[in-house]
């Protein structure tokens, strides 16, 4: 089984080639200016790399967020038009899932924490096998401090963000996971692809955004103005 795997959720663009569940390329960026216009020079430079051409590939596999909503967009959007027109199956792997099992296994519950702009953060919780056991949530970090009774493991670009806060309200019950875990890798989020049960259809692959668009907060604003 030949997958092609794909993230564009946070500033890392991650892509890679993974055959029999052996990682053959995989190439991660810091994307400065948006994904737009790198996705698929960098699928293409995976491909070229480990030798497959397009037509080999069996399995798309693309992060689905929460995370940034204009890299979702891209990353599915070039995900779907792939897979259609390689006639390959594709499947949508939740950003914050790739994470935690990145993190697996692990010696305390695991809780990534993702740059949501406007002073907040995406995150779930974990068990230390990966099984996650909240919601996809959108919080203030002193929200989280107030959820976390017991000690746990934090990744993602939320901790050099908050860690601060994280550490004044959570003492000892915080702890850092090594930055290489901060950035989902699609080597990752393909593992998790393969285990996942085949069927759907490309059309179920949506974004989970956790939180409602800015343009769609302000178009909901605007309405009620208008009232």
């Amino acid at each position: 089984m030949k997958v092609l795997a794909l993230d564009t959720s946070t500033s890392c663009l991650s892509a890679a080639l993974v055959k029999d569940r052996q990682t053959v390329c995989e190439i991660n960026l810091q994307v400065k200016t948006g994904h737009a216009g790198m996705v698929l020079p960098v699928i293409d430079e995976v491909l070229r790399r480990a030798d497959t051409p397009r037509d080999e590939i069996e399995l798309i596999a693309v992060g689905t967020g929460p995370g940034s909503f204009t890299g979702l967009r891209i990353g599915i959007a070039t995900a779907k038009g792939l897979a259609g027109a390689l006639g390959c199956r594709l499947v949508g792997v939740p950003t914050l899932d790739t994470l935690a099992h990145a993190a697996v296994p692990s010696y305390l519950p695991i809780m990534p924490v993702v740059d949501a702009k406007k002073g907040e953060i995406f995150c779930c919780r974990y068990d230390e096998h990966g099984s996650r056991f909240s919601g996809y949530m959108n919080l203030k970090p002193d929200e989280v401090v107030v959820m976390v009774k017991d000690e746990t493991l934090f990744m993602g670009n939320g901790c050099e963000l908050y860690r601060e806060a994280f550490i004044k309200g959570m003492g000892r019950r915080y702890h850092e996971s090594a930055i290489h875990l901060w950035n989902p890798r699609a080597s990752v989020l393909a593992a998790i692809a393969l285990d996942m049960p085949p069927g759907g259809r490309t059309t179920d692959v949506l974004p989970i955004y956790a939180r409602e668009s800015d343009a769609a907060l302000l178009l909901e604003r605007s309405g009620r103005k208008t009232l």
